[in-house]
């Protein structure tokens, strides 16, 4: 992964973050952790524990609170790196402080994925814990933060510093990255004007040695249909420079029976074919698996099964009083049943967990065993591998079955 440049932007940002907090930084006080990523070059690198026994600390110094302690050959992740210290975090054990004599870097050594299990990656620290905890099961993630406007420009929505984290972790952990820029609504002017098609892919190769990324996830979330051919001529010409210059391209789609998905197929090396139901308007689960079925049939008759990625939303939906569903990670789901007292059923027809409370609100939402069923659906159908949109969002339980 070419790293250089996230690194001195890494650097810029954490040096006009101390001169603004005063200049000089501060001595680290021993009893208290650095607060700041301190090292992003170290972050995801791998390693076993050489010393025999070693204490696990708060903060890296001697004197700092001891949490636990690690032994001989306990692989560990490192997370940072502070003078003669590093920040490391046990497949089982506590996170913390260890001295730097006491662990042995090793190259990350994956295999060849059978799947691809990708990640959706908003930010925000449910979705960085969820990277670090299931690093070794993830294929690839996809941050989320660019969107293609209507005349080809890339609008950016990311802290440029949590971004460079995530990236630096994956690529250490020898994930494939993908930047996912989002066409949100027709791109009309962009489709209709040559000039303006050679520049946005001319940005979006830019941004992807910028920042080191292996590819480009586009996430169209609208239904293409009138437009359809001139989209897919645009990512086709997308798809044949970025296999130029050694990228990937990815094409996130929702279901829509209007939508050409053979033609989709043949503009991108994957389809990552959405799973949510077409209407979220009226309570109900947000993709049953009578649904998901019906459209993994409809799809395998245009695209070759291993081209499909299938993207799960993990979390759930929310209706109020209004018509209006509010999004919930699974998480959210069980503090609100937990708060409102509220009994967890099963739907038996869509396989999905829901629960109502108060004056007609309704939860509908996943957790491991409706996960379970869809995840089936890879397998049965031979399908490329799957995705989890917004990660960080799910049961964790579901990582078991992955």
């Amino acid at each position: 992964m070419n790293q250089g440049i996230i690194a001195a932007l890494l650097s810029i940002l954490f040096y006009l973050t101390n001169l603004l907090g005063g200049g000089q930084s501060q001595p680290i006080q021993p009893m208290d952790p650095p607060l700041t990523q301190q090292s992003y070059v170290v972050l995801g690198q791998t390693g076993k524990v050489t010393a025999d026994r070693v204490t696990v600390r708060r903060s890296p110094a001697v004197d700092g609170i001891p949490l636990g302690t690690v032994t001989r050959n306990t692989t560990i992740t490192v997370l940072d790196k502070m003078e003669s210290w590093y920040k490391i975090r046990p497949r089982i054990g506590t996170e913390g402080w260890v001295p730097d004599y006491a662990v042995s870097i090793e190259e990350v050594q994956r295999e060849d994925p059978k799947k691809v299990i990708l990640g959706f990656y908003p930010g925000g620290e449910m979705a960085y814990d969820s990277l670090l905890e299931n690093s070794e099961t993830l294929t690839s993630i996809a941050p989320l933060g660019w969107k293609l406007d209507s005349y080809g420009g890339l609008v950016t929505d990311f802290d440029p510093e949590e971004m460079g984290r995530s990236l630096f972790f994956a690529g250490n952990q020898e994930m494939v990255t993908y930047a996912t820029v989002e066409i949100a609504a027709n791109p009309s002017r962009l489709l209709a004007t040559e000039n303006l098609k050679v520049n946005s892919i001319n940005r979006i190769i830019a941004t992807l040695e910028e920042w080191g990324l292996k590819g480009v996830l586009v996430d169209i979330t609208y239904v293409p249909k009138e437009e359809q051919v001139q989209l897919f001529e645009y990512l086709r010409t997308l798809r044949a420079r970025l296999r130029e210059e050694g990228f990937k391209t990815l094409i996130g789609l929702p279901w829509d029976d209007s939508i050409d998905y053979e033609a989709a197929s043949h503009v991108a090396d994957y389809i990552v074919l959405g799973t949510a139901r077409p209407s979220q308007s009226e309570p109900g689960p947000v993709a049953s698996i009578r649904h998901v079925e019906d459209m993994l049939e409809k799809t395998i008759a245009q695209v070759p099964t291993e081209r499909i990625i299938l993207a799960l939303s993990p979390g759930g939906l929310h209706w109020s009083r209004s018509d209006l569903a509010t999004p919930l990670s699974h998480k959210e789901v069980l503090e609100l049943a937990a708060r409102e007292g509220a009994s967890v059923r099963w739907d038996t027809e869509s396989k999905t967990p829901y629960f109502g409370y108060g004056a007609g609100r309704e939860v509908w939402f996943e957790n491991r065993y409706s996960m379970k069923y869809k995840l089936d659906l890879v397998d049965q159908y031979n399908l490329g591998g799957m995705a989890l949109r917004n990660l960080g969002q799910e049961d964790s339980d579901i990582w078991s079955r992955l």
